[in-house]
């Protein structure tokens, strides 16, 4: 286990300080709720930062008005207490301000249950929110002045994992015929889409530049998702136990209404292996990354053609040279006309 402490949460702990220097200086006498508002307002965008202080702040309003109006009623009630949840949820629900819930809950349940009885509710009510609007704007400036997020070297940071870690596991998986541990790449396209989806969301995408970007790696990631399901079907077809390759067959034959009752045979799961074989050597070229040539075909035994753990061009130095494409670097930008030896199709993970 590695500890680290990321810029994220040095950004956090300013902010808390400045939000207690400020509550010290105006005297508040609840600072707690500002830290509050701060921590959760401190997210890993100025966007996302804004959209959680606005959610805040639509919570609070909501909590703190029938706070207000309940604990003028009866404070610490229970029973008034479970009414009034009742109704905060029932008018963020009504309002569509579904994330906007559990905050308006928490400062409502906070009015009705810490009011002291020399306070006054509605006054009470009031310095919640204040305190609450205090701890978002300084935790959204705090966010845009200090070391505000890099969101386009880790968007390329995050593509440039996905190539190399891709291109390794191609490249594994095509040359052992299977036996590879795939799953692990799936979590690096998933951060890949979430650094693709947050640069969307702090950015004006409407800007060429931004916009040619965003583009080519959501380009890229379809490239990328459309491997990693072939060299899935690729696992599922190599898998040692038999049940994996029988509910394989059956979910390739499978009709609408009926699944089919027989697996595939030994020389339709060696023609399928070649598709999805095919299909990924078709997409590494489509992104520029080197294709390995040294290829595995372990069905190929048991339907006849050549024997188990060998390639198609081995033990054949003129048939390897013949059949060597072209080496392209990792580096080479996406093209998406260049020559593909398939019909590209999308199939999800």
């Amino acid at each position: 286990m590695r500890f680290s402490i990321g810029m994220r949460t040095v950004k956090t702990a300013l902010a808390v300080l400045i939000c207690l220097l400020i509550s010290k200086l105006l005297n508040l006498e609840y600072p707690f709720y500002a830290a509050i508002a701060t921590i959760i307002a401190m997210e890993s965008s100025i966007t996302s930062s804004y959209a959680a202080g606005k959610n805040r702040t639509m919570g609070t309003l909501v909590g703190a008005a029938f706070g207000g109006l309940f604990a003028f009623i009866g404070p610490h009630n229970a029973y008034l207490s479970a009414l009034g949840i009742i109704g905060v949820i029932a008018v963020c629900n009504m309002l569509k301000w579904n994330k906007s819930v559990s905050i308006a809950g928490i400062v409502f349940l906070a009015i009705m249950l810490n009011l002291q009885p020399h306070e006054a509710p509605f006054a009470y009510a009031v310095h919640r929110v204040l305190d609450t609007l205090l701890g978002i704007g300084v935790a959204v400036l705090v966010n845009y002045f200090v070391a505000p997020p890099k969101h386009d070297r880790n968007l390329e940071k995050a593509r440039l994992k996905v190539r190399r870690h891709l291109n390794r596991l191609a490249h594994d998986l095509l040359r052992q015929g299977g036996a590879v541990h795939i799953s692990p790449l799936k979590k690096d396209l998933a951060a890949l889409q979430k650094a693709c989806d947050t640069y969307k969301e702090e950015f004006d995408i409407g800007q060429n530049k931004q916009h040619d970007l965003i583009e080519r790696i959501e380009q890229e990631l379809d490239v990328y998702r459309n491997t990693y399901s072939h060299m899935r079907m690729i696992r599922l077809l190599t898998d040692p136990d038999p049940e994996g390759v029988a509910s394989l067959g059956n979910s390739l034959l499978q009709t609408s209404n009926q699944k089919a009752e027989s697996t595939l045979s030994s020389e339709s799961q060696a023609i399928i292996y070649r598709y999805h074989v095919a299909c990924i050597l078709g997409e590494l070229q489509t992104l520029g990354l080197v294709i390995p040539t040294n290829i595995a075909y372990p069905l190929e035994r048991e339907s006849g053609h050549l024997p188990f753990g060998t390639s198609e061009t081995s033990g054949d130095p003129s048939k390897q040279e013949k059949s060597r494409p072209a080496e392209r670097t990792a580096g080479t930008p996406l093209n998406r006309t260049s020559a593909v030896p398939y019909r590209r199709q999308t199939v999800k993970s």
